[in-house]
This record gives C-alpha cells, structure tokens and sequence, in this order.
C-alpha cells in the first residue's frame, strides 16, 4: 500500500472511531435484525401511500376507501440483517492526484469502520481489472490493493462479475463515475439484491472545472494515451457542456433504480474528512 493512503487511512481510521453507519430504525430482538423502509413482505406495518397503477390489489385498505374514498396502499417494512458490501474503485483515474487516491482510500476505510462499529457483516470489494474481495475487510491497514493502477473501468470489470454481493444489506460503490459506458447496467449489477445502495461520487476540482489554458498535453489516466491540445474557452465550454451531461446521466439512472448518489469534491472533503453530507444523507450517524 502507498504511503500516502496509508496516511489517508490512519487519519480516516481516528475520525471514525465513534461514528457507526446508518441504516434505518433499529428493531428490538435478540438477533440484531434491523427494518428497512423499503416495502416488503415483512412483519410490521409501516405506512399507507396513495394507490398507484401497478401496484399488488391485495395491499389496498378498503377500511380506509371507504372512509375517504382514496385509494391508499398498505407499505411493510421489511426485516434485514446488517450487512455491508463496499465497492471500491482502483482504475487509475482515482490516482490522478495523490489526493484523490488518499481521499478514495480513506473514506472507504472510515466507512468500513463504522460499519464494523454498527455490528454489521463487512465485505470490502476492489475494483481493478476485475472485483476481488478483501481478506482483511474489517481492517483497512492491511488491506492487500490500494494501488490505483487498473486500466480497467468499473464498468468492464463489473460485466466479468460473477456475483457474491451479500444479499439484503446496505451496498457503497466509491468511484469517480469518469467512464464512457452507459450507467443503468452498473447500477444495476451494483444494487441488485441490496436493501440499499449508495454511490459515492469523487472529483477534484479540475475535473469538475478545468482551470488549464494554451497548450497542454493531456495523458488518458487509464489508457497513457497523450494528446497535445490548445485549450480555449470554447474547448473548455464543449468540456464543461459534457460533463454536465454526463452527471445528469449518472443522477437520472441512479433516481431511476432508487440509488442515493452522493457527490463530494476532494478538495472540500479531505484532508479535513468533512463528513456533513455522509450525515444528511443518512450514510453515517
């Protein structure tokens, strides 16, 4: 492990210590079993929402329609077990600044932390040429790739994916989302079987908005390519046309698939890990 994610972790690993990772309401038994929110076949009533088309006939409360004449469906929470799978990117595209690696290193460790600090069962998953998993999850200093080195997306190596996602439980993927390949079939692989998904998006500043002009040589992080350019604003207005496109994207298909998507720009969030939005969202407590 290089040394700077080494560090990243170390100061992740000592904000972390009181933290535990969120899931929904606790319920009491002797099992740990947590309820979900989202419906289910469970045991417990949760709520009543408005009847929407395609919905199953037998969760309507008719007690209610004829109260009020609405149709109101029954929702159940759903009993699941604390689990936590973690999906960490190691394409190269997460190394293009030492800090962007550290900072990708850390928050993962932190999250991993606290899950262990919530009694959940952890798998830790790196996402290189392909998704191998962690012998070491509950213990971020050893584990075996931090390297940042695959020039592979998470995208190609999630299509070699044979599955071994623990079912029921809470899934965080934390990457940058820099590939070209269409994103439902990802979020798809990624959040199947899971209770909920979260994915973490990482950027740097640059990325976000290049402050580069004249001529530049620009080097494909993944593929080494190098490609010199002038840079002027109509070369940096099509970019920032582009990329806006392409986070509109990611954000439609993870509403689609019902994945909290969480974005966080390195230089704002590490080294100082300001976890305020990991709290709002719900990731943390």
């Amino acid at each position: 492990m290089k040394e700077f994610c080494r560090n990243a972790i170390v100061s992740a690993l000592a904000r972390s210590e009181v933290l535990e990772l969120a899931t929904v309401r606790l319920t009491a038994g002797i099992d740990g079993r947590r309820t979900g929110k989202r419906s289910g076949n469970a045991l417990e009533f949760s709520e009543y929402r408005e009847y929407q088309a395609g919905d199953d006939l037998r969760r309507l409360d008719w007690g209610v329609y004829a109260r009020s004449g609405q149709l109101m469906v029954k929702l159940y929470s759903e009993e699941v077990d604390p689990r936590c799978d973690i999906v960490l990117d190691n394409s190269a595209s997460m190394a293009v600044r030492e800090e962007k690696a550290a900072a990708a290193a850390g928050v993962a460790a932190l999250l991993a932390q606290s899950a262990v600090n919530a009694g959940f069962s952890l798998a830790v998953w790196h996402c290189g040429e392909k998704l191998e998993k962690e012998e070491r999850a509950a213990f971020p200093l050893e584990w075996s790739c931090c390297d940042f080195g695959s020039d592979t997306s998470p995208g190609e190596a999630f299509d070699s994916f044979a599955g071994g996602f623990q079912s029921r439980g809470i899934r965080i993927a934390v990457t940058d989302l820099l590939w070209p390949e269409e994103p439902r079939r990802f979020l798809r692989r990624l959040s199947d079987g899971a209770m909920r998904t979260v994915v973490i998006q990482l950027l740097t500043r640059d990325e976000q908005i290049p402050a580069i002009s004249g001529s530049v040589s620009l080097v494909d992080a993944e593929s080494g390519e190098v490609r010199e350019l002038m840079v002027d604003e109509a070369i940096l207005a099509r970019y920032r046309e582009r990329f806006a496109r392409h986070q509109e994207l990611w954000s439609r298909a993870a509403e689609e698939y019902g994945i909290r998507l969480i974005r966080l720009t390195m230089e704002e969030f590490y080294p100082s890990w300001d976890l305020r939005e990991l709290f709002r969202c719900g990731v943390l407590k």
